[in-house]
């Protein structure tokens, strides 16, 4: 295996990161960054093209979690072929939305596709899985919790409950103590309640609490988007290894989880003083520890949850 252990500059493709639901121009060149999580491990994180990717570079084959937009897999690819000469032989979905799972179908060497149940059967419905692409479909599935490799590889998997969809993932690397969150983390921003895939502005807090109380030792935390804050903004074109890429900390974590508790709180008053979805999305007031944080979901999330909550 070839191994990145100094910064380097490598090419590929890739563009920048972008949420679940924005447009993306097809005829942009397409960048995918990595950064080492540390030069003496091979753990990458990989921006651009969608939700963040981690990629575990091991001497029988690279594991993937999450696999960006439709059109990102060679991407990826071109990426993770500067540092090793392995193929791809698992890949880990952290839920169904196509800026996590539509580059699947460009991986052939997979031989494990691995989801929480309730993601296998969102990403069935999904038009890009159908007929000869069913075989891009998760193979193996998660209820609650599983451990996937060993020793300082050790991949554990856990599912907390409803949040940002009904099958959401939370991928952690115990020996590295570094975590991934994917969409239950988004960033610094009011989160997608993806309420057609079973997502729950109601349980998303609770969900994130469960988390929060049960992993142990993690002191990293890998956010499902917001590259901006990991990517310098003049790293230039093509895509460039950078040592101790910028993650989230573990009380990034936890103030999070009270954003979205506050957020509920608040909308729950809203409903006892008779306000309208509509009125309590206008006059929505926050601690201001939270005055940073991307409130563009927020008019959205407080009518899923009175939606939720039958007002």
């Amino acid at each position: 295996m070839k191994r990145a252990i100094v910064l380097a500059a490598i090419v590929a493709g890739g563009g920048l990161s972008m949420a679940a639901a924005g447009v993306q121009n097809q005829d942009a060149p397409k960048i995918v960054r990595m950064q080492t999580m540390n030069v003496r491990d091979i753990l990458y994180v990989l921006t651009g093209g969608g939700g963040n990717t981690l990629a575990l570079m091991r001497d029988d084959g690279v594991v993937l979690i999450d696999t960006k937009l439709p059109g990102w897999g060679r991407p990826i690819l071109e990426t993770i072929q500067s540092v090793t000469d392995k193929p791809v032989t698992m890949i880990i979905n952290t839920h169904t939305h196509a800026d996590h799972t539509g580059g699947n179908v460009d991986f052939p060497t997979v031989t494990q596709i691995v989801a929480h149940e309730n993601t296998k059967t969102n990403m069935q419905k999904m038009d890009a899985f159908k007929g000869p692409n069913a075989k891009f479909l998760p193979n193996k599935t998660v209820k609650d919790r599983m451990t996937l490799l060993d020793g300082l590889d050790r991949i554990d998997l856990y599912y907390f409950g409803r949040g940002h969809t009904d099958g959401d993932l939370v991928v952690v690397f115990p020996e590295k103590r570094v975590a991934h969150f994917a969409d239950l983390f988004p960033g610094k921003a009011a989160p997608f309640i993806d309420t057609a895939n079973g997502g729950s502005g109601v349980e998303f807090p609770k969900t994130l609490a469960k988390a929060i109380a049960e992993i142990k030792g993690v002191n990293r935390v890998v956010t499902g988007h917001d590259a901006s804050s990991a990517i310098p903004r003049d790293a230039g074109s093509g895509s460039a290894i950078f040592a101790n890429p910028k993650t989230m900390t573990w009380d990034d974590l936890k103030e999070y989880a009270d954003f979205n508790r506050d957020f509920l709180a608040a909308v729950e008053e809203a409903i006892k003083a008779g306000k309208s979805a509509a009125d309590a999305a206008a006059s929505l007031q926050l601690p201001e520890r939270y005055k940073s944080y991307d409130m563009q979901r927020a008019k959205a999330n407080v009518e899923a949850i009175y939606k939720e909550l039958g007002k």
